[in-house]
């Protein structure tokens, strides 16, 4: 059934027109298959006015618990960035692949340079590359900003909104119904979000729920504790096939959920598209797992996802992401990156989405969020159901640099 959270939910996708670089057919005059060019995303020489070449690029890891990457520049310009929990394990490409992919050359050609490492390195590409790339790529967009004395955001585009809305994510598949609209009703009532996306099913679990009855239990129970003006996501984690999902999508239909996240496993991409054609009053999201721009492409060329959801560091950077949220404004298709985040970390999130024409819906912070017990400012929290992008160069975050004295480097 049609419910006002819909209404809420276009008014939050609709944005300004900023032009996106349109990109040439797929055939040629004859039929035939040709290469497509990208759209173009940032040209850092009008904003950088010196070369800025790398010096050192290390992950640092303090306190046990939080990895940070950090680097340099041959005249003492520094980018930071919190690193995602998975760094660790790609070591060996960020040391091996991506960081002499960076030396020596002038940062401000990085769109030429990330194009050059996967031509050179092309049969290591996946997400375990893409990963360590996107990594570096981020701390040197930090580390561009600052020595433009510019914010990224202003290097990417138009700034079209400030404040960015918010839903609370929960990564909870042990709960029973009870137990997540009461977790649900805490952090909206901390932090003001218009709406929440719940797990369902086991998590690429063949059709398996978490526990029987669990997903309809608490979709129940989150719609009844919170209205039906509350704004729900959910989220499969490529729980079923195509059949499954279909029935799994009439149920939350019926429930007035908004999206539901990765229905099928990510490598079955035309199973989603099965699901995304058959939805009636739901959008089908995806795309967290993925790297490739031909399936980005494909995706768009085939009715494959309604919101497509690119993950910064998975995806290779924000270069990459803009790259997929430019092909997507000229489909108009909408895009709502993948970053379970909290605090300062969110702050790559919140330039992207301060540009993005296309930024579907509300934009995901995490339901419990993680301790950031290290000195940083500013201190960014929701505040009535938005977060504010930060003013300072670079992404904005300015960590204290003496968090690092007992650090551990990777």
């Amino acid at each position: 059934m049609d419910r006002r959270n819909f209404i809420a939910i276009c008014a939050l996708a609709a944005a300004g027109a900023a032009h996106a670089q349109s990109t040439p057919a797929s055939r040629n005059r004859s039929g035939q298959f040709t290469f497509r060019d990208l759209p173009s995303t940032v040209d850092f020489h009008a904003h950088v006015t010196r070369p800025v070449r790398l010096a050192s690029a290390e992950v640092l890891v303090v306190g046990g618990a939080h990895q940070f990457v950090r680097v340099r520049s041959t005249d003492g310009d520094e980018g930071v960035i919190k690193a995602n929990s998975r760094m660790e394990e790609v070591m060996s490409l960020f040391h091996q692949i991506a960081v002499p992919a960076l030396s020596k050359a002038d940062l401000r050609d990085l769109p030429a340079i990330i194009d050059r490492v996967y031509t050179a390195q092309y049969k290591f590409a996946g997400l375990a590359f893409w990963t360590a790339i996107g990594h570096l790529e981020l701390a040197v967009w930090d580390m561009l900003g600052k020595a433009a004395g510019k914010r990224c955001v202003d290097m990417m585009g138009p700034v079209l909104r400030t404040e960015i809305p918010i839903y609370v994510s929960s990564l909870d598949r042990k709960s029973t119904g009870e137990e997540e609209a009461e977790a649900v009703a805490k952090a909206v009532a901390a932090t003001g979000a218009r709406g929440a996306k719940i797990k369902v099913g086991g998590r690429m679990s063949r059709n398996q729920d978490a526990f029987p009855g669990r997903s309809e239990a608490v979709v129940k129970a989150v719609r009844k504790a919170m209205g039906d003006d509350f704004i729900i996501y959910a989220d499969a984690n490529g729980s079923y096939d195509a059949p499954a999902a279909i029935e799994l999508v009439r149920m939350l239909e019926d429930y007035g959920v908004a999206v539901l996240e990765e229905p099928c496993p990510f490598e079955d991409f035309e199973m989603t598209a099965q699901v995304t054609r058959a939805a009636r009053r739901i959008k089908i999201a995806g795309g967290e797992q993925d790297s490739a721009m031909e399936r980005w492409r494909w995706y768009l060329d085939n009715k494959g996802l309604d919101v497509l959801q690119p993950d910064f560091m998975y995806n290779g950077g924000m270069l990459r992401a803009l790259r997929v949220q430019r092909m997507a404004a000229e489909r108009g298709v909408g895009i709502a990156p993948h970053y379970p985040r909290n605090g300062m970390e969110t702050v790559e999130l919140l330039h992207f989405a301060a540009q993005a024409s296309n930024l579907y819906g509300l934009q995901e912070y995490r339901l419990k969020p993680r301790k950031l017990d290290f000195a940083h400012t500013p201190v960014i929290e929701p505040k009535n159901g938005v977060l504010t992008l930060p003013e300072g160069p670079g992404f904005g975050a300015s960590i204290d640099p003496a968090i690092f004295r007992n650090a551990v480097k990777l």
